[in-house]
Parts: structure tokens; sequence; C-alpha cells
């Protein structure tokens, strides 16, 4: 369109909208033109203003379609004609919006935006942009959606577990928590590989605007790149991809506490998934040591392992080393700073003895008899399942036809022994 035309155009905005919006009707795109009310209503607009805000020229529906600046900026000053001149983002959040240079005047109640685009090419952009942004709030309201419905199932499987607690008929039980656990790994693997798609998406976003950014500075045009730059800093993406990231971090963290919390009521519930093999026992319990060896150093914990160099036995090596974790763990949690425990293992005759012994406070005798059972913790809420010794009474006395043997005195420490055949 003539620079002319443009002007003379301009210059008549103030004395009668009406007819420049008539006469710029049928004219290029590179002109968008609409009159509204101090309502939003929007009165009267050429073709390319009703392309912008998504709505038909017979019918004049707009919806909210003022991004940035916001349509209440421009009623702020009743005095002046010329109330905005300057880059405007018109469109809607969840699909496509479009940057625009833009000039908005004021006549008493009317409020005309006058636009001109063919300064910026960033349609395409633009585009292609609001299509990843969409994919990536699709993942967000499906993630938040499965999210609920796993706050819903942990809920139901918190009321099954005080059930539990008063039952003494511990295969019903062991049947029950598989059903439960076996129900929540669909919905917590669909999670957990949301979180993972939803982490490489929003990388794959923010390198696309790194992109964009890289090829307009490459174009040495100082108005897109400041127009750029403003864009970026008026949307603070820095602070959105630093937030996503932690959210999504945060989440992985929580779906990973309910995963490990499934696993052990599968273990509780399936001990027999494991082969019976024969494996150096001092190089599992080595293994198993190094799991907790952080929590160890960062408690300064005097520790020590007495075994012989090696001891070949026959175990289900896999629930033999959560057996001796979930004693160690609780050990290790028993203890102040600069406490000790001391891990031992022996034979005698045939039996394997693995005693795990610490100086912590001991364990009161009124609970006592009560620490094997399912569910049964100490510990605040959060802050365990009651599940670990009664896994490890499990794998012991069922899976390897042993037995465990407690020792505690209360100020003083405890020691318990876990007793297995060397060959089953």
């Amino acid at each position: 369109m003539d620079i002319n035309y443009r002007k003379t155009a301009e210059n008549r905005l103030i004395s009668d909208w009406t007819d420049l919006i008539c006469e710029l009707s049928n004219q290029s795109h590179s002109i968008a033109i609409g009159v509204f009310d101090s309502e939003a209503q929007l009165l009267e607009a050429n073709q390319a203003m009703c392309f912008f805000l998504d709505t038909d020229c017979s019918k004049l529906q707009p919806k909210n379609s003022f991004i940035n600046p916001e349509f209440s900026c421009f009623l702020t000053d009743k005095n002046k004609e010329l109330v905005f001149d300057g880059l405007m983002t018109i469109g809607n959040y969840s699909d496509i919006s479009y940057v625009v240079n833009a000039k908005v005047f004021r006549k008493n109640d009317r409020i005309m935006v006058y636009a001109e685009t063919d300064i910026l090419n960033l349609f395409e952009e633009n585009k292609k942009m609001s299509v990843l942004n969409q994919e990536v709030n699709n993942l967000q309201r499906q993630l938040i959606k499965e999210k609920k419905n796993l706050q819903a199932t942990l809920a139901e499987l918190k009321e099954t577990q005080q059930m539990l607690i008063h039952s003494e008929k511990m295969n019903a039980m062991g049947k029950l928590v598989a059903g439960v656990a076996h129900e929540l790994n669909n919905p917590i693997a669909f999670v957990y590989s949301n979180l993972f798609s939803l982490e490489k998406y929003n990388a794959e976003v923010f390198d696309t605007i790194k992109q964009i950014e890289r090829l307009i500075d490459q174009t040495g045009n100082q108005e897109l790149i400041v127009s750029m730059s403003n864009l970026m800093k008026s949307n603070d993406l820095e602070y959105l991809k630093e937030d996503l990231t932690d959210l999504t971090k945060e989440s992985k963290v929580g779906v990973e506490r309910v995963r490990t919390i499934v696993e052990d009521l599968r273990r509780f519930s399936r001990l027999d998934e494991s082969d019976l093999k024969q494996v150096d026992l001092i190089e599992n319990i080595r293994s198993t040591i190094s799991i907790v060896k952080a929590e160890i150093s960062k408690k300064s914990i005097d520790f020590k392992f007495v075994s012989p160099d090696h001891l070949l036995v026959n175990c289900f090596p896999g629930q033999l080393n959560q057996a001796i974790l979930n004693v160690l763990v609780n050990a290790i949690q028993a203890v102040e700073e600069s406490g000790q425990v001391i891990v031992t293992v022996s034979v005698e005759k045939n039996t394997v003895i693995i005693e795990i012994k610490d100086n912590g406070d001991g364990i009161p005798d009124e609970i006592k008899t009560r620490i094997f059972e399912p569910f049964f913790t100490t510990k605040p809420v959060g802050s365990g399942t009651g599940l670990g010794l009664s896994i490890t009474y499990k794998i012991i006395h069922d899976l390897h036809q042993g037995a465990i043997e407690l020792d505690s005195t209360l100020h003083k420490g405890t020691k318990m022994k876990l007793l297995i055949p060397k060959k089953i």
C-alpha cells in the first residue's frame, strides 16, 4: 500500500472513522481497523480486523482478543486522542496470536484500533509458537487430570491400609495389596511417561524460541530485534522456563515416591517372583551398603562391616538385599549424628547370621511385638510406609525359611539378627 495513502488514512482517523472503515473494507490486509465502545464491544471493523479478532464482519462478536496491552489500558486517559502507539498482541492465549504495529485513538467513549501488519513478518513464527504452546498446555491439563486421579486412588489405598492394620489374615491382606499395587502401576506409568514428554516438549519449545531470536538477530533489523526482546521480557519467558522445569522435577519426585510405595507393596505380596540362585552374599551386602553410603556420611556415623571375604549362599538375592536394606535403614535412622552402626556376617554350622547393631534409642517394650506388623510405624506421617520390617519378616521367615531375632534395650540400642540357611 502506498505510503502517502497510509498517511492520508491516519490523518482522517479522528474526523471520520466510519467512512474510513468502509473505504478500507476491501483493501489489503495490511491495514486493520476497528471501533469499540468502552465495554470492548466491537461496533465496526474492516475485514482485516475481523480476521485478527476471529469474528465475522456481519456478526461482530469479538472474544477477549487484546493480550498485550489489555483493553482496559486504553481507557485510563480521557484527555488524549492517541492513547497507544506501539506493538500490540492480538489473539488469545490458547490458540493463534499476532503481533502488529498499532495506534489506538479515543473519541469520547469510542476506541479505534488502527493496525499495520506488513512491517512485521512474524505470522508464521507466531503460529508455530502457538502450536507448540498448545501442545504444552494440553500436556499440562492432562497431567493435572492424571494427578487428581492418582490422588484419589491413593486416598482409597490409605483407607484400605487402615482396614488391613486390624486384619490378622496375612494371606488375604497380601492378595488385596497385590491387586491395589497392580491397579496403581498403570496410572503411575502413564503420569511418569507424560512427565518425561512434558520435559522434552518444554525444552523443544524454548529451543525454538531461541532459534527464532537468533534468526531475528541475524537479520540486523533493529526494530525486529527490539520487538522480540520486548516480547520475551513482557512474557517473562526466562521465569516460565525455570518454573516449568522445577514443576516437572517436583512432579517426578512425587511420582517416584508413589512408585516406591507400590514397589514395596508388590514385594510384600509377591515374594516368589525372583529365582533362587547361588550368590556371593558379602558382595551383595556391600552393594546394599553403598545405597545408604550418602546417609552414613551425612550423619558422620561410625560404620563398620565385619565379614568373611566371600560367602556363597543359595537365596533369592534381590529379596534378601531388600530385607537387609530395610533393617539397615532403620538402624541408620535410629542413631544420632556420630552414632555407631555395625554389620556383622558369620556362619554357625549351616546357618548364616546377618547381625545389624546400632547404639540408638532402642525400642520400647510395648511396641516390640508390633514392629513387624504391616503399616505399623512410629515415624511422622509421610516419612515411612510402615511396610519395611513386615516385608523383611516375610522375606526371611517365609521365603528363606529363616528367622529374625530382636534384642533391644531402651536408650542403649538395638541388635537385629537375620538367620537364613546356607542352602534352602
